[in-house]
């Protein structure tokens, strides 16, 4: 996000209706030009629905800025301003409908009253015709010098050219499937015609007249002056003189912007990493002064500005609105505004600046002014500043003291009706949250976000709060979705509080989902392999004390997962506890509820220094260090993959393109080619196209999965909180790579939790997890190995203190590529290293005893690629 914006001057949002039907409007419903009527100012010609509507925009007086509106019989598809008519000094407004256009003179009558001038549209011209239009394009064709003409583009790429109301011939282009931008060049005379080839070919108005549609029946082959393949769709195209004897021609596709001259020259082409709406290219100068320069605004569609001269990008901001029309315009106070159409019909008038203007009120400063007027300006701020703050207002306090949040989850359910009003059959609970504001009027908006991890899911991930009462309830709901080991039975709910001042602050809750929502209580004996023993440091409870809900009166609890139907024993004995599983995956989630109750009962009796005692075995830690470092080979192996997958989506996509292409050619003309073997290559490489991309789906599925186990994993050493990123993938071989996943990510919560309890007060791990850089994972982008690998050199040197034996046999990992063999075994062998001294540290307990259960090394068992 740019830390720039926008300053706005003005707008229409006041003078717009409440309804507004969007999609009435495209980027050629509004135009900026200067009338004789009006010369003091540009006006803003805009066409919305069947109204069309003139602004001029002007700060300084209260008056309204609306000229004109009118109410026309037809669509508008295209504003244009020209003159179309004979003999006339004034520029006319041409408007152009689904089957005729109009020619108006913008009329201005002095008023004699205090209401002012009259303003009014005088109707020149009216032309209909019997093609569907898609856009106009006009200008002095043939180098005429009286008037401008006029050239309709028909849904079917014809071309048809008038003279005022007289019909002067029409262009049919066999190659023209759907319309697409046309450009008119006045300098060399020329038309630019984007063809549904993907292909800009360049026409002398001459060679279009010879090219008739009598000369088309013939099949008479017309060789364009110049032609660029640009091999994607061109959304817009724009012409700017920039010299005596040259022109350039701009042309915006999905991802490039191409700048010609008109005679052909490749100037430059821009890559962009956003995607762009559209743009505005203009000059700065005159076009006969050597040091002129050419400048080109586009807007992206994520709301943002970008201003280049050339390659290079001057300067970029936020928008704060989304954009499908750039322009400029002159008017009092502000040479070279920035004009915007919004999509909701909203037009803006604004101009660049570093911060959004808080004072709307205050023109533009573009006089000059005294620096002694300056200075004694600023010092009356600073002065009123330092009262406020001196003063200091009583009645504010922190937003943490106005907010009380309170959250209740409640009875699961095995049906809910969703907000489409229809019921759905999944395992579900509402999760109700009461906000009650001690002052309202401080609070501006609550945003509230829901984060959890699978198989858990919640309805609304997000809700909005604004006008807050004293008490807001809010009501949401938890979803018990997939077949998979739960990782993690907390729901981390972040608010985002906006004050009155505009003041952000978050406050965060953390709700832990009640044990009967995933798991019931069976009858069912048997033996396990994995046991944990751990107890409390009060009196330990029976279970019938927290498992209030579930069981009878007992020593022993089975608990059965509903989504997995795996088990879980929960033994209580004299002195301690005995958890006991088949596999440790299972074991965290019973065992965070079982702990957290306890220390809840303990809590309302008034003791606050309980916790679990719980004896970390060695073959643990030495099981779960082997899982992390092979994860980290299985990631990077992974990630190779996925990289050769794309760069075979590549080849494939630009052979499909290329087919394409031919078999529109094929398609559009007189009579159609045999397109079989076209149409055999395309299914085919289709095909090829669909398997690889369900591979890099997989593959993609695989890293993400792989990024999970490491959080996992990583999660043992350091304060983080796992937050799942689930990819929603419909194929059946994907379940077994997320199943292991959740497996390890529980294995890693439950080792975590184990060493928080075993050594609460161990001081780097609030370091490692700063260091440790864990929001590299993404779904798109992995390069997870790359950022750790400079965090671990700064852990390893700097805060565990690495000795003269380690340096001796650990290599520094090199500028190469990380996933290398060799950097990659370098990598691990330095992250093991780490995980021994950290185990070392957190586990180390009494000199006596650190003899006896000091942790060996782990023999390197991690095949490398």
């Amino acid at each position: 996000m740019s830390i720039f914006k926008v300053k706005h001057l003005w707008s229409n949002e006041k003078l717009q209706s409440e309804h507004y039907d969007e999609g009435i409007q495209n980027s050629y419903c509004i135009k900026v030009d200067k009338f004789n009527s009006h010369s003091d100012s540009d006006c803003i010609v805009v066409g919305e629905g069947s109204q069309l509507k003139i602004y001029k925009p002007n700060t300084e007086t209260p008056q309204s800025q609306v000229i004109l509106e009118s109410q026309q019989n037809d669509v508008i598809l295209q504003v244009e301003t020209g003159k179309f008519v004979f003999d006339s000094s004034d520029r006319q407004i041409l408007v152009l409908h689904p089957q005729s256009y109009s020619i108006f003179f913008l009329e201005k009558r002095e008023g004699h009253v205090e209401a002012g001038d009259q303003n009014y549209l005088k109707n020149s011209i009216k032309h209909s015709f019997t093609r569907k239009s898609y856009s106009v394009i006009v200008g002095p064709f043939g180098n005429t010098k009286s008037r401008d003409l006029i050239c309709i583009q028909a849904l079917d790429g014809t071309l048809s050219f008038f003279d005022q109301d007289a019909f002067l011939f029409m262009c049919i282009f066999e190659d023209v499937i759907i319309p697409g931008p046309v450009l008119y060049v006045s300098s060399t005379d020329f038309f630019v015609i984007s063809k549904s080839t993907w292909v800009l070919e360049v026409y002398s108005y001459q060679q279009l007249g010879e090219f008739s549609e009598l000369s088309a029946r013939q099949h008479k082959k017309n060789i364009p002056q110049w032609s660029y393949s640009p091999g994607e769709e061109i959304s817009s195209l724009q012409v700017t003189r920039t010299s005596s004897n040259f022109s350039s021609i701009i042309a915006l596709g999905e991802r490039y912007l191409y700048c010609f001259q008109d005679n052909g020259l490749m100037k430059y082409i821009i890559r962009f990493d956003f995607m762009p709406v559209c743009f505005h290219a203009y000059l700065i100068g005159w076009y006969y002064e050597p040091n002129s320069r050419l400048l080109v605004m586009v807007a992206s569609e994520d709301s943002k500005l970008y201003i280049y001269e050339g390659t290079t990008l001057l300067w970029s901001c936020d928008l704060m609105h989304k954009t499908i029309s750039l322009s400029r315009c002159f008017i009092k106070n502000l040479s070279g505004g920035l004009v915007t159409l919004s999509r909701n019909g909203i037009v803006h008038v604004s101009y660049l600046g570093t911060e959004p203007d808080l004072n709307s009120t205050v023109a533009p400063m573009n006089m000059p002014a005294e620096s002694e007027d300056i200075q004694a300006e600023l010092q009356d701020i600073e002065e009123e500043l330092d009262k406020m703050l001196e003063n200091g207002d009583s009645q504010n306090f922190p937003t943490e003291e106005i907010i009380n949040i309170k959250t209740e989850v409640g009875k699961a359910s095995k049906s809910f009706i969703d907000n489409n009003y229809s019921e759905r059959s999944i395992i579900n609970c509402p999760l109700v949250t009461t906000l009650t504001c001690d002052d309202p009027k401080q609070i501006q908006s609550i945003q509230i976000t829901y984060s959890c991890t699978q198989p858990f899911s919640v309805v609304d991930n997000t809700i909005y709060l604004e006008d807050i009462n004293g008490t807001e309830i809010i009501e949401t709901r938890i979803l018990l979705t997939d077949e998979v080991d739960i990782s993690n039975a907390t729901i981390k709910m972040l608010f985002t509080v906006i004050d009155c001042s505009g003041k952000i602050t978050v406050l965060t809750s953390n709700v832990l989902v009640p044990i009967n929502f995933y798991a019931c209580v069976v009858n069912i004996d048997k033996e396990y392999q994995c046991k944990l023993y751990f107890s409390m440091n009060q009196t330990n409870l029976s279970l019938e004390t927290i498992f209030k809900d579930l069981t009878d009166p007992s020593s022993t609890v089975t608990l059965s997962y509903k989504n997995t139907s795996k088990l879980v024993t929960i033994k209580h004995m004299e002195d301690h506890y005995i958890i006991e599983a088949d596999e440790f995956t299972e074991i965290f989630p019973v065992l965070q509820y079982f702990v957290e109750k306890l220390k809840e009962h303990y809590l309302n009796m008034n003791i606050d220094s309980c916790k679990a005692l719980f004896k970390a075995s060695p073959e643990l830690i030495k099981n779960m260090t082997h899982k992390f470092l092979k994860c980290i080979e299985v990631h990077a192996k992974e990630r190779v993959i996925l990289k050769n997958l794309e760069e075979e989506l590549n080849v494939l996509q630009s052979q499909f393109t290329l087919i394409q292409k031919k078999l529109l050619v094929q398609y559009g003309s007189l009579p159609p080619g045999n397109c079989d073997s076209l149409e055999f290559l395309m299914r085919d490489t289709h095909k090829s196209i669909v398997t690889i991309a369900k591979r890099m789906l997989e593959s993609k599925d695989k890293v993400s999965r792989a990024s999970l186990v490491i959080i996992c994993n990583r999660s043992l050493y350091c304060t983080f909180t796992f937050d799942s990123v689930i990819l929603s993938l419909n194929y059946k071989n994907y379940h077994k790579y997320f199943s292991a996943a959740c497996e390890l990510s529980s294995v890693g919560n439950l080792t975590l939790y184990i060493m928080k309890c075993s050594n609460p007060e161990y001081s780097n791990i609030k370091i490692l997890e700063e260091t440790l850089s864990f929001e590299t994972f993404h779904e798109d982008i992995q390069e997870w190995e790359e950022a750790v690998t400079q965090a671990s050199s700064y852990v390893l040197n700097n805060i565990l203190k690495k000795s003269d034996k380690d340096k001796e046999k650990l290599a520094p990992v090199t500028d190469q590529d990380i996933l290398s063999h060799v950097n990659l075994k370098r990598f691990i062998k330095q992250t093991k290293i780490i995980l021994e001294k950290i185990f070392l540290e957190v586990f180390d307990q009494s000199e006596n005893e650190r003899g006896k259960e000091k942790v060996t090394r782990i023999e390197e068992i991690v095949e490398v690629i």
